[in-house]
């Protein structure tokens, strides 16, 4: 059983390409998920007001079918990244 196959939000072939190694975070909500990230709620108050509650599979999905607003959401979660401090904690 591949990623895409995992019970929860069933991707298409675009979304699935959108998020590339991010499938794993498929069906979690977008605004968690760049907050695990290393995001900041300015992050999260960059997308769009009704889409901060959408899991980041269907985000996917839209940016896919050409949602310009679910695409800046993905490059939001994709730039949100986990930080470090010197001695390797998050």
């Amino acid at each position: 059983m591949t990623n895409d196959e995992q019970e929860g939000v069933e991707l298409t072939p675009g979304g699935l390409k959108k998020l590339g190694n991010l499938v794993n975070i498929k069906d979690e909500i977008i605004a968690n998920a760049i907050r695990e990230r290393g995001g900041g709620q300015a992050q999260v108050n960059q997308l769009r007001s009704d889409y901060q509650n959408l899991k980041v599979g269907e985000l996917a999905n839209l940016a896919a079918a050409g949602d310009t607003d679910a695409e800046t959401a993905i490059k939001i979660l994709k730039q949100a990244r986990k930080k470090r401090d010197k001695y390797g904690n998050q």
